[in-house]
């Protein structure tokens, strides 16, 4: 939710000394200079990018349907998906697709956080119906952090998974979340790779190609990053984002989940920071995978504005937290 750019240097500056930059194709690297941008419309700068974005698609199948292993489904088992959900129904349709098809033994929990459209609670029925997925509705929308709460409060399995609704799922990421948290009991939090959202996690290729891939593609280019990265690439970091926010169900009870007073924006950062003050690692999992559309969803609530007052009033309580902690 938060972008902090020094973060995302350092970041970046540690992969690349393990050889772990993206291998992006050549046509992705060419620009149209900046001084030919200034002497066309606008319309065709757009233009020229869908066209490349569309042909830089075509390495990925779009009608290739990629099926999960047992090792990979029964992984699912021990997650608790957690999906708090307000309104932009074809988004979430898209999402819950995926975890119908991707996430088969995960125990499924949607909260409805006062959605208005009709269309929104016929998605969350229908899939919840089929599925035998638990359903919370909120009649009034009390934002992503208690959503989240309420949640988690009906789960069971080891690992939780608070996702948003405007992500795709593919088949391989819960095997490479258990492993992680399996071969080391002082991880706490886990982040896979994505499009969009903190910039660390953010891949340049997938966040440029995300208006222009499929579901079946985005599986295409998951699988291409657990092939080329056997085993996962781990970073330390001081916070993940909050869009697949991976944590033990024992740790987010033990540390009462996120803060009541962040409602919406920088309460991972502000939960992680107070996991990692109890010697518990967050790390980044390079080649786990779950892609992130950004903004469709609580987004359109606040608008742009709203949401950056959100960031810096998040920003504010936070660091004025942490003072107040220090004897």
């Amino acid at each position: 939710m938060n972008k902090d750019p020094e973060i995302a240097k350092q970041g970046h500056a540690e992969l690349d000394g393990k050889g772990l930059r993206e291998r992006l194709p050549w046509m992705f690297k060419w620009r149209v200079p900046a001084g030919l941008k200034r002497l066309v419309p606008p319309f065709v700068v757009r233009s020229v990018r869908t066209l490349k974005g569309r042909a830089l698609t075509r390495e990925f199948p779009r009608n290739i349907n990629y099926t999960q292993a047992l090792e990979d489904i029964q992984a699912s088992a021990s997650i608790s998906i957690i999906v708090p959900i307000h309104d932009a129904p074809a988004m979430t349709a898209r999402c819950l697709a995926s975890l119908e098809k991707h996430a088969p033994e995960s125990e499924i929990i949607l909260i409805d956080d006062g959605s208005e459209l009709s269309e929104t609670s016929k998605v969350i029925q229908q899939f919840g119906a089929r599925n035998g997925w638990k359903v919370i509705r909120n009649e009034k929308a009390v934002g992503h952090s208690e959503a989240s709460r309420a949640g988690a409060g009906l789960a069971t399995r080891p690992y939780l998974c608070l996702l948003n609704s405007d992500t795709v799922v593919a088949p391989w990421c819960w095997r490479q979340v258990k492993e992680v948290f399996d071969r080391d009991p002082k991880i706490g939090v886990v982040g896979p790779s994505t499009s969009a959202g903190c910039p660390v996690q953010v891949l340049e290729l997938a966040n440029y190609l995300s208006p222009y891939l499929n579901d079946n593609q985005i599986c295409a280019f998951a699988k291409r990053l657990l092939t080329e990265f056997q085993e996962p690439a781990e970073l330390d970091l001081p916070w993940v984002a909050g869009f697949a926010f991976f944590i033990r169900r024992s740790l987010w009870e033990q540390f009462g989940g996120f803060d009541r007073e962040l409602p919406d924006y920088g309460n991972e950062i502000e939960l992680c920071g107070r996991i990692a003050q109890k010697g518990f690692r967050i790390v980044w999992i390079r080649n786990a995978y779950i892609h992130h559309f950004g903004g469709q969803s609580y987004a359109q609530i606040f608008g742009h504005e709203g949401i950056q007052a959100r960031i810096r009033a998040s920003e504010i309580y936070i660091e004025q937290k942490k003072r107040s902690l220090i004897p």
